[in-house]
């Protein structure tokens, strides 16, 4: 009989739910009679029992004092209580203040590129190498007595850790397609931070606060029971057992008991309560909301017709060429380095032009540099390429010799990223991105009036954009990336692979869209695609460019070059993707001079 693994992990899944749950609810109860205990007893003992009275010193637990009374005739249950006050308010305060330095300081490191995070990190390294019980000890020894200089001890010698976690969480966000569009779109390193780096650790920032408090209750308990922390007379849990040195050799044992086992009881609860913070999931992947498949054909998740933007029946006229193009490529070349060191050559004098109101189709194989060469007209080449050439835009320079212009500039050309899902925060809803798209532009008046334009303009249901992304299909996800990238009234728009993972007819539509956007709205149109069939079929590119292995081997008229090709590469490789199976592309090897004058040839 075969087994049925599915049914047994899916079993297995909900009996270890069903057993962390209990463990959870333990840790609630406890910590909230703890913080009850703290807050209400003192208010609800009688006043007196604070009081010093030597007529009741030392008496054993017994009824109305069940946890018997201290040398002085306080009420021990009562002092317990206010040394809880006092300990989980240092402990809380110096939690959340050294979570938010490291949040600070990891996020600062990921944001603020590759010099700043060297120094933060190495700030880091020197804070953690000082040990912080020592580091603690110095500097409350100086404001012996103070509570604030307490707080600020622990948290200025527990932030490193967090620092580091925070920093690796934010590396990844800042090398997400979602990060990489809102640079795109002219969003400043603060509003990265804000819109999706803060939402990205916030889990793991609460997460540090509940890891960090006990520890911060048995480092003031330490400071306090060494005699540095806070005064004798001030009530804590350290220095209740600090006293109760004296009560021990007497016999009193509850002196020790009762102090030791609320500090006892905090930590079990803080850490029965930690997997709770480490099982957070992202917002909004509620599993009763099952992802929308309406296979791209249109309709929406209960059957009803979807507004699709206006396909011509016959293809639009080409636009007169302007004198300013919209996009100017010059003699762009851009290497990184390899694995030994060796520069890397990834595109090689590449020169383009794209008037406004023109559709430019990039195509090539896997490896000729098209995401690079988009990439670079977007600004999103990474710090350790070395660029050499000049990138325009409407005469205004993007990019010269590895040196970006500012993001005012660079939101001037929009990017549809290969993506369409990694074009949007996951855990935020899809309208929220549009809008912050279209406040970075500055032309947000009505945030959902604007939306709802947007989305209109692309085809995308506005009743869509209050979802989630994964609630969204490929279809819809892609017209939406479309919108994001037109929020910031770009001159150019850089559209990656824009058909991939369509069906035909959807694939179709989309390129008709982008020839569309680009004699509505006048701007010029860089299409990177393998699809040439669709290519074709649309009748949407006015120019077609053929990259092979970095070089521009040819480049000329849709009408020409997809028909009939001069050189015998760009007809091979037309062959072979219009045709599979009929012709097969020569295989490219590496960069090498033999290839260069290959190239070379072919072109003249």
């Amino acid at each position: 009989m075969r087994d049925h693994p599915a049914p047994q992990r899916h079993g297995t899944r909900r009996h270890t739910t069903r057993r962390r749950a209990p463990r959870r609810i333990v840790a609630i109860l406890l910590l909230a009679l703890v913080v009850a205990y703290a807050v209400v007893w003192p208010l609800l003992a009688p006043p007196a029992w604070a009081d010093t009275d030597y007529l009741r010193a030392g008496l054993a637990p017994s009824w109305p004092h069940l946890m018997g009374t201290d040398t002085l005739g306080h009420d021990t249950s009562v002092r317990v209580a206010q040394a809880l006050q006092v300990s989980l308010a240092v402990a809380a305060g110096s939690a959340v203040a050294a979570t938010a330095i490291g949040v600070a300081v990891g996020a600062a490191a990921s944001a603020g590129g590759a010099r700043v995070d060297a120094l933060l990190m190495r700030l880091t390294d020197a804070v953690a190498a000082v040990p912080h019980l020592l580091a603690t000890v110095v500097v409350v020894a100086l404001f012996r007595g103070s509570i604030t200089a307490l707080v600020l001890a622990l948290a200025l010698t527990h932030w490193p850790p967090v620092a580091r976690i925070v920093r690796a969480e934010t590396q990844k966000v800042m090398a997400s397609g979602y990060v990489a569009a809102s640079r795109v779109a002219g969003a400043s390193p603060a509003g990265l931070v804000r819109h999706h780096v803060l939402p990205a650790v916030a889990g793991q920032a609460g997460l540090a606060v509940v890891v960090m408090l006990p520890h911060a209750v048995w480092h003031e308990s330490t400071l306090s029971f060494l005699g540095i922390g806070l005064p004798p007379e001030e009530a804590s849990l350290g220095t209740l057992v600090a006293l109760s040195r004296a009560d021990l050799l007497l016999g009193r044992w509850w002196a020790l008991a009762f102090p030791a086992a609320a500090l006892i009881v905090v930590t079990v609860a803080v850490a029965l309560l930690a997997p709770a913070g480490r099982r957070r999931g992202r917002r909004g992947a509620s599993p009763a909301i099952h992802e929308i498949d309406d296979d791209d054909n249109g309709s929406g998740p209960s059957g009803e017709p979807m507004p699709s933007p206006p396909v011509p029946s016959t293809p639009v006229p080409s636009t007169p060429v302007a004198s300013t193009p919209a996009l100017d490529i010059a003699g762009l070349t851009v290497s990184v380095p390899g694995p030994e060191g060796h520069p890397v050559r990834i595109l090689d004098r590449v020169t383009l032009r794209v008037p406004p109101a023109r559709v430019l189709a990039v195509v090539g194989e896997s490896g000729a540099g098209k995401s690079t060469l988009a990439d670079a007209c977007c600004g999103l080449l990474p710090e350790q390429a070395h660029v050499r050439g000049r990138i325009t835009v409407l005469g205004d320079t993007l990019l010269r010799d590895t040196l970006l212009r500012d993001t005012a500039r660079r939101s001037r050309v929009g990017h549809v990223p290969q993506s369409a899902a990694a074009a949007f925060t996951p855990s935020r809803h899809v309208r929220g991105q549009l809008a912050e798209a279209l406040a970075a532009a500055g032309r947000r008046r009505d945030g959902r009036r604007s939306v709802a334009e947007l989305c209109l303009e692309v085809g995308l249901d506005p009743a869509l954009a209050d979802r989630y992304p994964h609630q969204l299909s490929g279809g819809q996800l892609r017209r939406a990336a479309i919108g994001a990238a037109l929020a910031t009234a770009p001159s150019v728009l850089v559209a990656d692979e824009p058909t991939a993972g369509l069906d035909a007819g959807p694939a179709l539509a989309t390129l008709r869209l982008l020839r569309r956007l680009a004699d509505e709205r006048r701007i010029g149109v860089v299409v990177i695609t393998h699809d040439l069939a669709t290519l074709t079929a649309s009748d949407a590119a006015d120019e077609v460019a053929v990259l092979r292995a970095g070089h521009l081997c040819d480049v000329g008229p849709a009408s020409r070059l997809l028909a009939a090709p001069d050189t015998p590469y760009t007809r091979e490789f037309l062959a072979a993707a219009l045709h599979p199976g009929s012709a097969a592309v020569p295989a490219v090897p590496d960069f090498s001079p033999e290839l260069d004058a290959a190239v070379g040839s072919s072109s003249s």
